[in-house]
């Protein structure tokens, strides 16, 4: 069974340190000195965070994002699941939903406006 890209790759994810990953000057997200990096001979790549859907593996994600952005090719994807945060409303304690964040890496000189594309 095959799902349109949109079921997969749900909504883009814009925190601290997602738009880190984005940055080519400055630090990363590990707070390394990219120039560093780079006289060292390790190019940083840029990496997109999506919340994706909770049953989707990395091969589906990886063909997701190919689809949606043309051209883009994928060198890895990482995903995790996040779990819910306990909340309180007034005397009971509540859950906020599971989801499932995916890490995507892209290749060298590649920019993608992802709020175009998704």
């Amino acid at each position: 069974m095959s799902r349109s890209p949109r079921e997969v790759i749900l909504r883009p994810l814009f925190t601290e340190k997602s738009s880190a990953r984005l940055q080519t000057e400055g630090t990363d997200a590990g707070g390394r000195r990219l120039d560093a990096l780079r006289e060292k001979g390790v190019e940083a790549r840029l990496k997109y965070t999506f919340e994706v859907a909770p049953d989707a593996n990395k091969i589906e994600i990886r063909k997701a994002f190919e689809a949606m952005f043309e051209g883009q090719r994928v060198t890895s994807v990482r995903t995790m699941n996040v779990r819910g945060k306990k909340k309180r409303m007034g005397r009971t304690m509540g859950r906020r939903r599971h989801w499932k964040k995916a890490i995507v890496e892209i290749a060298d000189g590649a920019v993608v406006d992802v709020l175009e594309g998704a």
